[in-house]
């Protein structure tokens, strides 16, 4: 049986556990980018909510129309806020998927590189026999028959 018989179910389950990771791998490089643009997009509402300027005077519209104004921009800061935090949430989850397959990925190539090195090692010690035993057929050749029959 070749070694690639011999690890073919393992040899399929890898490809299967690699496209899981490689699969998991890019949703959490799509969830960080999105986390990034939500907290920038919360920045950015922070910044325009804190760049207000208090209402100096003016009528009692206008009064009200700023009031709205700074209502309307804390909301929405407070919004984007939220937005942000739970796209982090996200991206921390596809991180623990992520993590998770790839140790999955890992546990299956370290049971392949353990049955390589054993059939590696058996290989060893049957050339490592017929080594011996090709020796020793040698050593009985090189002997005087006498030595032999005595």
């Amino acid at each position: 049986m070749s070694p690639r018989d011999a690890d073919r179910g393992l040899d399929a389950v890898r490809r299967v556990r690699e496209a899981r990771e490689r699969d998991s791998r890019i949703g959490l490089q799509q969830a960080l980018g999105s986390a990034q643009d939500r907290e920038t997009e919360a920045l950015a509402a922070r910044g325009r909510l804190s760049a207000v300027t208090s209402f100096g005077s003016g009528a009692v519209d206008d009064f009200r129309a700023h009031a709205l104004r700074g209502r309307a921009l804390a909301e929405d800061a407070a919004h984007k806020a939220e937005r942000a935090r739970r796209s982090a949430a996200v991206a921390d989850e596809a991180r623990r998927h992520w993590a998770r397959d790839r140790q999955a990925l890992r546990m299956v190539e370290l049971l392949l590189e353990r049955r390589a090195d054993e059939r590696r090692a058996e290989r060893a010690r049957r050339e490592s026999a017929d080594l011996d035993d090709l020796a020793t057929q040698a050593w009985l050749r090189s002997r005087p028959t006498s030595e032999v029959d005595a």
